[in-house]
């Protein structure tokens, strides 16, 4: 089932196909324990999207938290992904709220680190969350291909800016370095990484890293709504350490954050 304009349909009738067609902003939140964990930063981060595509739409008036809870109390989800999604065409604007599969990672993967490669891609207006169906089947079909976990994108003048449904940050020298806005999508679990490391007094530098300067970092991670905090063990053939103590203490209070909270 899912909500179409805030009524129940069934998802036979509805193809994501519709939202090639038009723009689509859109986000992706995590239920954990029938709750949706740091829906304010959705929500702000909709808003974002909204008035950088001039769009004269009020984020209050769309009730997102609303629309949410009511399709997580029809399904009766305890734990998955929600799709939402605004959807503005010359024939009006529509609301779209559904389940979405999810591919949460191991435990091997927190310990151990993933595997992922780069690609020369850039996303226009990354600070929009938009459907990108071009992107998306492209860094599907790699990953797919090279078996690996994420595809990180090389903009036009050799820097890693993010993944392609992911932030991601470098470790030197006991320092967290990550692409800055207008660079990345504002990520939700990257907003709470560096929330952290305020509190924490972990320096950041909020800089974008050279493809030719990887093998100068000592550890790299990427930030999302399915990974949270996820080591990574190889971008491309260049190794990192995936139990560098920054990094675990980094996860350590990520998740007990969310314990906690939720």
């Amino acid at each position: 089932m899912m909500l179409f304009n805030n009524e129940p349909i069934d998802n036979k009738e509805y193809s994501e196909e519709i939202l090639n067609h038009g723009l689509s902003l859109y986000e992706v939140c995590r239920v954990f324990r029938g709750k949706v964990i740091f829906l304010h930063d959705n929500i702000l981060r909709l808003d974002n999207s909204i008035k950088k595509s001039g769009l004269k739409i009020d984020i209050a008036d769309l009730n997102v938290e609303g629309k949410l809870n009511r399709l997580i109390d029809l399904e009766h989800i305890k734990e998955g992904n929600i799709k939402y999604v605004l959807h503005v065409s010359p024939s009006g604007i529509d609301e779209y709220v559904y389940q979405i599969k999810h591919s949460y990672p191991t435990e091997e993967a927190y310990q151990h680190g993933i595997e992922t490669v780069t690609c020369r891609a850039m996303r226009e207006n990354a600070e929009v969350k938009y459907i990108n169906s071009g992107l998306r089947e492209m860094t599907n079909k790699i990953m797919q291909e090279q078996r690996v976990y994420e595809v990180l994108l090389i903009d036009k003048e050799e820097y890693i800016t993010e993944g392609s449904r992911s932030n991601v940050f470098f470790i030197k020298d006991n320092t967290l370095y990550t692409a800055p806005l207008p660079h990345v999508l504002p990520g939700t679990s990257r907003k709470r990484v560096l929330t952290i490391c305020e509190e924490n007094s972990i320096p950041v530098e909020e800089k974008r890293v050279a493809y030719k300067e990887l093998s100068a970092y000592d550890a790299a991670f990427i930030t999302g709504t399915s990974p949270l905090v996820l080591p990574i063990l190889h971008i491309d053939k260049i190794t990192f350490n995936p139990r560098h103590p920054l990094l675990v203490k980094v996860m350590e209070r990520y998740f007990d954050l969310l314990s906690k909270n939720f």
